[in-house]
């Protein structure tokens, strides 16, 4: 076991100081909380009021009795649907009536794009001890990033006495959110988690509890430099959408100092950051348009690589990931949520080759990454045809050949198999949906061939990945289809084998039996006729096999036989 794992199942054999159970003060349990500062407990805004008071319970601290807390109107930020109908906030702090020594404290830890296995610890009804439940982080939700726990168990699916309980990442053994929902109704699996950027852009007092590394060089926030600018609104909708997920995974620009476009780059990474983006600042343009407001949560780190090696820009994205220990690039391909990085002045770091090759393995693994170079031409153009052109001409091309393979390859050896024999009854659908992704693929071939350049962009790539998954389908949809009618070929081969190899003994047996050897031959060739018709209908042909046989063999009913 590794050295983190077994940190993570050591602190979920014990329950940790930290841990709070909050309760009406007539003892009804609401719900569980993070003990952040010897006076502070963070939980979820639903559990708790302002100006009411509360009891909250350490249940890993001995001998401590219950002690009164209250939540202030300033630190209560309730739960509200956004203009997109998303939920929003649900956060709260409270503050103890006496403290606790800090060593019973823990903190939050930043963690980009949160992945695997997580564990929480809750206090579901009858349980005032609690107990910890196991989960999976599925993934972002929603303007606000709430991340999609799924419980690992049936047994484990968090209930109401969860709200408001720290979320321990495994691999780090570090709080990285809070429980806030969670689904009702008989039919519930699925809770939601607050992570720690998400409540620093709620809460930013927070931040004094707050560790790990931010998402955004200070150089790259909106108002580092104290310059404004006017907005460059198609250089806003390219990042936007690149931000978005949308068109190709990378995206090679080249963004001068102290430009507009420049001002719109840091405009656009402020946007996208869980922590940076806070009612303040999206007011602030919330008259520009739509289009060019990226989503919170679009990048898990922006980083200015001026000066920096190839060898420190990789421990800053293993940092910002969660990776202790080994930070080679292939390690970082194994996460389940591929990387999605901001990377300035490429062509101003200590050694560009070496951090371009970097990161061409990591574009390579899945990684999304907006390359920003400051000066036009040499590197900044190669780049763009090493990350961009080049692959993306690579994948039309491939794209094509699939296609070709699915029409002319694919489709003839499914008629001629199916000219061959006929399917089994339970696969007719799988070979009627096969034919038909035959004739689409055909006329997706066509299109294809006449496709506009314009539809070849990078930013129109979603296109060309969408024909690429259709292709993908009907080839496995194709492939399924051979290898079922292959296996009634096979058995058709048997079968012939079988008749081929039981005929000349039958001749022996029936040798001068006149009758015996007309109705012998007659089986014979009523199988072996059925055998060679085409398409083969192997379940009658071996139906007559089997009758001639039985016959040979004497054990047909109402038969002497020949024996």
């Amino acid at each position: 076991m590794t050295r983190t794992g077994e940190r993570a199942v050591k602190s979920r054999l014990r329950t940790p100081p930290w841990i709070a159970r909050i309760e009406e003060p007539d003892g009804q349990v609401l719900g569980a909380g993070v003990l952040l500062a010897p006076d502070r407990v963070l939980t979820a805004a639903h559990v708790v009021r302002p100006g009411r008071s509360y009891v909250v319970h350490f249940v890993g601290v001995a001998g401590v009795p219950g002690i009164a807390a209250t939540a202030g109107a300033d630190e209560h930020v309730p739960q509200r649907r956004d203009a997109f109908g998303d939920r929003s906030g649900d956060l709260a702090l409270l503050r103890l009536a006496e403290p606790l020594p800090a060593e019973h404290t823990t903190r939050l830890y930043r963690l980009a794009a949160p992945h695997g296995p997580v564990s929480m610890y809750g206090f579901p009804d009858g349980d005032d001890g609690g107990r910890w439940h196991g989960a999976t982080l599925v993934a972002a939700r929603g303007r606000d990033s709430q991340v999609q726990l799924r419980p690992q168990t049936p047994d484990e699916r968090a209930a109401p006495g969860f709200s408001g309980a720290g979320v321990v990442d495994h691999a780090t053994d570090e709080v990285i959110g809070v429980v806030l929902s969670v689904d009702e109704g008989p039919g519930s699996v699925f809770s939601y988690m607050s992570p720690t950027e998400t409540i620093l852009s709620h809460l930013p007092q927070i931040a004094a509890w707050a560790e790990g590394a931010e998402a955004v060089d200070p150089a790259l926030r909106t108002g580092a430099t104290g310059a404004t600018g006017r907005l460059d609104v198609p250089f806003a909708t390219e990042l936007a959408s690149w931000f978005r997920g949308e068109g190709w995974p990378v995206l090679v620009t080249v963004v001068p100092a102290r430009s507009h476009r420049a001002w719109t780059l840091t405009r656009a990474i402020t946007l996208a950051d869980r922590e940076l983006r806070t009612q303040q600042n999206t007011s602030a343009f919330s008259h520009d348009p739509p289009e060019t407001v990226p989503p919170a949560g679009g990048h898990d780190l922006a980083l200015d690589v001026k000066g920096m090696t190839a060898d420190q820009v990789l421990d800053r994205i293993a940092g910002r990931l969660g990776i202790r220990g080994d930070p080679r690039p292939e390690g970082l391909g194994t996460l389940r949520i591929p990387l999605a990085a901001v990377l300035v002045g490429i062509d101003q770091s200590a050694e560009p080759d070496a951090l371009l090759g970097m990161l061409d393995r990591l574009a390579r693994q899945g990684a999304r990454l907006l390359l920003v170079f400051r000066r036009r031409g040499g590197r900044a153009a190669r780049a763009a045809d090493s990350f961009v052109q080049s692959p993306l001409r690579a994948r039309w091309t491939r794209l094509h050949q699939e296609l070709d393979h699915i029409v002319d390859e694919l489709g003839p050896a499914l008629d001629e198999r199916r000219d061959r024999i006929l399917p089994d009854p339970g696969t007719r659908p799988l070979l009627d949906q096969a034919e038909a992704g035959v004739r689409r693929t055909r006329m997706l071939r066509a299109w294809v061939a006449h496709t506009p350049e314009r539809e070849r962009e990078p930013r129109r790539a979603d296109l060309m990945f969408t024909f690429e998954d259709a292709a993908e389908r009907r080839r496995q949809r194709l492939e399924q289809a051979l290898a079922a009618l292959d296996v009634r070929l096979r058995r058709r081969g048997e079968l012939l084998g079988r008749i081929t190899a039981e005929w000349p003994l039958c001749r022996e047996r029936t040798d001068g039996r006149g009758e015996t050897v007309i109705e012998a031959y007659r089986l014979y060739e009523d199988a072996l006729s059925r055998l060679r018709q085409t398409p083969c209908d192997v379940d009658r042909a071996e139906s007559a096999v089997d009758a001639f046989i039985a016959f040979c063999s004497g054990t047909a009913p109402g038969k002497e036989g020949a024996s």
